[in-house]
């Protein structure tokens, strides 16, 4: 339960959920977008955000589709994890999705779990792989982009923009993958390393979350990744010298433990796909 006021906004069209949002902003609000609502819920209460307007985005029908369009498949913001399962058209996501619990994806969003403050969000791997677009709104106009363009770390947004819908090219969303998650205990738990991989047309594409403090897609190591001059045994050892940024090390796993369970998954991932390289 919250200890302080907000206003909140139900707009039904992008247009009004911006606008709603720079009013409020304008107003010295501290606005949100709002869509599952489960990060902003637990934040308020701990303390660690106080939003002054909450703008509701589940009513837009542009955050609320699935389905194809051209040689697309369209993933509105505000889809459940539940539904993005339930769709099935990138089987890589959908295994992305699938490792949380069931009753906290009746209420976590695409969007929510991608533009989250957390380390792990290990949705937004498999769109960095696969040539997604993300449409972004903002109270100046409407931009597509590459995911990978605005995307490093954390979800680079301008004031005010709003995402609202996440787009892959079929033909990506049906590439060979592989997808392996690491963690303390139960199923359920957060990741201490996650390996997600896509077999492009290039080459190997190389996704990692948990491991380190936010989620990253590493060309470098993709290089060495794809490189056959350095022999498949040694391959992983080789990914792991590429990667350059520091594995995370906390009360559920040192950072050597990580480094050693990310070097492991590399070899399964270079095993399971050797025959598609």
């Amino acid at each position: 339960m919250n200890s302080f006021n907000f206003v909140y906004h139900r707009p039904e069209s992008l247009a009004e959920a911006v606008e709603a949002y720079a009013q409020a902003k304008r107003d010295g609000l501290a606005p949100a977008y709002l869509a599952g609502g489960t990060e902003i819920a637990t934040f308020c209460r701990m303390g660690k955000m106080r939003a002054g307007a909450l703008v509701d985005i589940k009513r837009i029908p542009e955050c609320r589709a699935r389905g194809v369009e051209g040689n697309e498949f369209v993933f509105g913001a505000a889809l459940t994890l539940n539904e993005v399962i339930e769709s099935d058209s990138f089987p890589l996501l959908r295994q992305a999705s699938v490792l949380v619990d069931h009753t906290v994806r009746n209420r976590l969003t695409l969007g929510g779990n991608i533009a989250s403050m957390l380390p792990y969000r290990e949705t937004v791997l498999p769109f960095l792989l696969a040539d997604a677009t993300a449409r972004l709104v903002s109270p100046t106009g409407e931009r597509r982009v590459p995911l990978v363009e605005v995307f490093s770390k954390s979800l680079l947004l301008q004031p005010g923009e709003l995402l609202g819908q996440i787009r892959v090219p079929q033909a990506m969303a049906s590439r060979a993958w592989f997808y392996r998650r690491r963690v303390r205990k139960g199923r359920l738990d957060y990741p201490l390393v996650t390996v997600c991989c896509l077999h492009a047309p290039d080459g190997l594409r190389m996704g990692v979350a948990g491991a380190f403090s936010f989620p990253v897609r590493s060309v470098e190591a993709e290089k060495v990744l794809n490189d056959g001059a350095v022999p498949l045994a040694e391959r992983p050892r080789a990914v792991l010298a590429a990667i350059r940024h520091p594995f995370l090390e906390d009360m559920r796993a040192s950072a050597a433990y990580r480094r050693m369970l990310f070097e492991r998954c590399v070899g399964e991932m270079l095993s399971a796909l050797k025959e598609v390289q």
